[in-house]
Formats: C-alpha cells, structure tokens, sequence
C-alpha cells in the first residue's frame, strides 16, 4: 500500500475521532467509508474494528464516569448470542459483498423510522424497559462482522433516552468497544488475513485516533445539550441517508 494511502488514512483517523467525540457517533461510518476506497471489504471490516477499539475506548475513559452501567449490562446480554449468530453468518456467506446491499438498506430504514417515529411511554426514561438494549445488542452482534460499522444501527435507541450528552457519549462508547473487541477473535479464526500490513496501518491509525478523543472532549463541553441534540439527529439522519441510499439502494444489482 502506498505511502500517501496512510496518510490520508491516518488524516480521516483523526477527523472521524473529533467526529466520534462530540457527537457520539458517525465518526465510524465516515471512517469506514474512506477505508473502503483503499482497501477490500475483507481487510477494511477487521482493521476497522482494530481502530475502533481505540477510538472508543479512548473516548469511554474519557467519558468513564458517565458511562450507564446498566444499559451497557442489557445491551452486553444480548451481544453475546448476536455475536455467534454473525460468526455463523459469515462462515455461511463468505465474503459477505453480494448480501451487503439488502442488509444495509434494511438498516438505512430503520435508523430513520426509529430517529423520527414518535416516541412512546418508555422512551423518555434511561431506564426503560429491560429487553431494549438487549433486543438491539442482539442485534448489533449479528450484523457487526458484516457489516463493520454499527454506531448508527444503535444510536437510535439511545436518542430516543433522556441521557445528557456526556452520558449517552460514555455509554454508546462502552457498548461498541465490546462489540469490536468480539469481532477480532473472529475475524481471526474465519479469515485469511494479512496481519503484518494490517496490523501496520491500524497501529498508526490508532495513534491519530486517541488525539482526537481528546480534542472532541475539549469541544463537547462548550456544546449546549439542546445543540447536542440537534446535531445528534441531524448526523443520524445523515447516517440513515447514506446507509439506505448510497451503500444499500445504489448497490443493489437491479441497476
């Protein structure tokens, strides 16, 4: 891989960390989606899931004493089993290229229904009822080795939670650095994996992620929580465009 491939990686690594920390969210999508112009889809998912890690680890020991224990319990309970059902996905798959597109546009739905749906009588409590977060961890595990970035497949249910932003930052962190950190022994054991390269351009990409962290944390405290909010739905409107229309409608093989 050329030299200037990693530098502009390295560049997006750290602007989609900024990203990640203030808002919560998208900095993943957007760093996935530069990965994949370089990479294969087989190389970018597990090196990805590689820099994620960092990115949010870094930003929930940044936000650690916020982080919702018992959300990210609920949500922990039901990734594990999602996780076995995705390693049987994509044993069964492949290489996951050709199912990708109806998947994605089946995600692209539902963060914009659920963004935009009326909430109903749980949805103002952190709290709500004890299946939720274990219903989307389910479902979380079962599509992360496919499809990679997972932040916006989730970030509906904890918008639609009266969590401060610092506490919906900490706690969304928490819950995808679980999932990317099953998603490596995986990875490892079902793909034939160049780890050398691999492992070279993760390694600077985590270093540029972890400045970021910090950088965002700087800004999100001067960021009011009605603008937080607002931003928050704006980005995962965004996210629900992109996935529906550019990574799941335009990929479909009816065009």
């Amino acid at each position: 891989m050329p030299a200037w491939i990693f530098i502009i990686l390295a560049l997006a690594a750290l602007i989609t960390s900024i990203i990640s920390a203030i808002l919560g969210m998208a900095g993943g999508m957007l760093m996935l989606a530069a990965m994949l112009c370089f990479m294969s889809h087989g190389d970018a998912i597990p090196t990805h899931a590689a820099v994620q890690i960092a990115s949010n680890g870094t930003r929930a020991l940044a936000f650690l004493k916020n982080v919702d224990l018992g959300t990210f319990g609920r949500y922990f309970l039901g990734l594990v089993p999602g996780m076995g059902v995705g390693m049987v996905l994509l044993w069964a798959l492949g290489e996951p290229e050709e199912s990708e597109p109806y998947l994605k546009t089946l995600i692209g739905v539902f963060i914009l229904v659920a963004t935009y749906f009326p909430k109903g009588k749980f949805d103002g409590q952190s709290t709500g009822v004890w299946w939720d977060f274990s219903l989307m961890g389910l479902v979380a595990g079962t599509a992360a080795l496919t499809v990679g970035a997972v932040g916006p497949l989730i970030a509906p249910l904890f918008a639609r939670r009266d969590f401060v932003k610092e506490r919906l930052i900490a706690t969304k962190a928490v819950c995808q650095l679980a999932t990317h950190l099953m998603k490596i022994p995986a990875f490892i054991w079902l793909r034939d994996l160049n780890i050398p390269q691999l492992s070279t351009l993760a390694l600077l990409l985590i270093v540029m992620v972890i400045p970021g962290t910090l950088i965002g944390k700087r800004i999100v405290t001067h960021v009011p929580e009605r603008h937080f909010r607002i931003a928050f739905r704006v980005a995962l409107t965004v996210a629900g465009l992109k996935v529906l229309i550019v990574d799941g409608l335009l990929g479909l093989p009816i065009w």
